[in-house]
């Protein structure tokens, strides 16, 4: 029956997706699949679908080496506090941002020419009034930083538990399952998309959008292959007492690049050219009630990639690698002078990298779009990703300056093979 058919099906239920669903939910009739956060994450449960999002702390700022990146986030962010008084659901903490590495580097350049040329309200520190704004903070005489005011972090539990909210409140009807296939199904000369989960439910639906993050090509949902990268990352929890949290809770997020101090660790993870890249967020508190500083590495600093479900799976059951772990701490109390860790664990995660460095937002055909390759960036960034894919989808538009050029898909190219 035609009642029975979405206008939209959005599978995956993280931050795009909730987002997607959110949106496309003013404009027809829509579906949104996908699970709930894990009670555990267990290498030996039948799951084998996570989330990035399972999260209390992901940096949100404008500024950005690319003004694409840039664009994205400043209009995901003036939506953050409306979002907030909308489903009654806090998940944005402004702290500021800072971006500190060595002064006249191309890294720093590159932000802080972005920085003018979007009008960010940032301002430009010196080594010596980082070391007076900052005095907990342990940074090289030859780095400055750029200090964003408008920026902090999100709860990335909150935010999409709050796109959820607002989804459902504007008629979406939400599916708590994992899709196993997608497919196209020509029927007295229409064409229906088919999403089947895991349980065996069925929706029928006029369109579909995959907002499946590193997961998209472990199921039968493309007739193609996207060239994406699967990037594993690991990060360090530290936990903090509460008159530590207490007097760092208002210092920024921190992202570096460059070679460090003199006294920091030396045996890190580094870019090919030997710079320290690293990202922190302020004592932040999470479910189980206690204080974590979390620090991780950028993806300069590996070259792994994953190529199957199974090592995506057990990386995300795993907390990462052990030893990046130890010595990631270890660089902390060496970057963090006078806080000294109760304990800590590792956490990973895995990111989507797209060739292009911007997420894909593109058709495969009329009825089947892709919302994937956030690049590490997408968290922030998400609200307005979801509305520019909710507008495609739903109106055939193209919503947004941003050129549509910069979002298309590409295939990964097929080996050649010995005959």
């Amino acid at each position: 029956m035609e009642d029975d058919v979405y206008d939209l099906c959005v599978v995956g239920a993280g931050m795009i997706g909730s987002a997607v669903a959110k949106y496309a939910s003013e404009w027809g009739r829509v579906c949104l699949v996908g699970p709930e956060e894990p009670k555990e994450r267990d290498v030996n449960c039948k799951r084998d679908i996570f989330g990035c999002h399972y999260d209390e702390g992901r940096i949100a700022r404008c500024l950005a080496h690319d003004p694409v990146w840039t664009q994205l986030a400043r209009i995901s962010m003036s939506r953050y506090r409306q979002i907030e008084s909308d489903s009654g659901i806090d998940f944005y903490d402004e702290v500021g941002s800072l971006v500190a590495g060595g002064k006249d580097t191309k890294y720093m350049i590159d932000n802080e020419r972005v920085s003018k040329e979007q009008h960010l309200e940032s301002e430009i520190l010196s080594y010596e009034t980082l070391k007076t704004k900052f005095p907990l903070l342990n940074f090289s005489d030859k780095d400055h930083g750029l200090y964003e005011v408008k920026a902090g972090h999100i709860s990335a539990r909150n935010l999409v538990s709050a796109q959820i909210k607002l989804a459902n409140s504007k008629g979406c009807t939400y599916i708590n399952e994992i899709v196993k296939n997608v497919t196209q199904l020509e029927e007295d000369g229409n064409s229906k998309m088919i999403v089947i989960t895991e349980l065996g439910k069925q929706v029928v639906c006029r369109k579909v959008i995959l907002a499946t993050g590193a997961f998209t090509s472990f199921r039968n949902l493309l007739p193609v292959e996207l060239d994406v990268g699967l990037c594993p990352l690991t990060t360090a929890m530290i936990e903090v007492t509460a008159d530590d949290f207490t007097n760092m809770r208002n210092y920024p997020a921190v992202i570096y690049f460059g070679k460090g101090a003199g006294n920091w660790k030396e045996d890190y993870p580094r870019s090919k050219d030997g710079d320290y890249s690293w990202y922190m967020l302020p004592p932040i508190k999470y479910p189980d009630e206690k204080y974590y500083i979390k620090l991780g590495h950028l993806q300069h600093a590996t070259s792994k990639r994953f190529t199957s479900s199974l090592e995506v799976k057990e990386w995300y059951c795993s907390g990462g690698d052990i030893q990046l772990v130890n010595d990631t701490v270890d660089l902390f109390k060496t970057v963090v002078q006078g806080v000294e860790p109760i304990s800590y664990h590792g956490d990973s995660c895995v990111i989507t990298t797209t060739p292009t460095k911007r997420p894909y937002i593109d058709t495969i055909h009329p009825q089947l779009g892709v919302a994937v390759g956030g690049n590490a960036y997408a968290a922030k960034s998400s609200d307005e990703i979801g509305r520019i894919a909710a507008v495609m989808m739903m109106k055939n538009e193209w919503d947004s300056s941003l050129k549509k050029t910069d979002f298309r898909i590409k295939m990964k190219e097929k080996r050649q093979t010995d005959s």
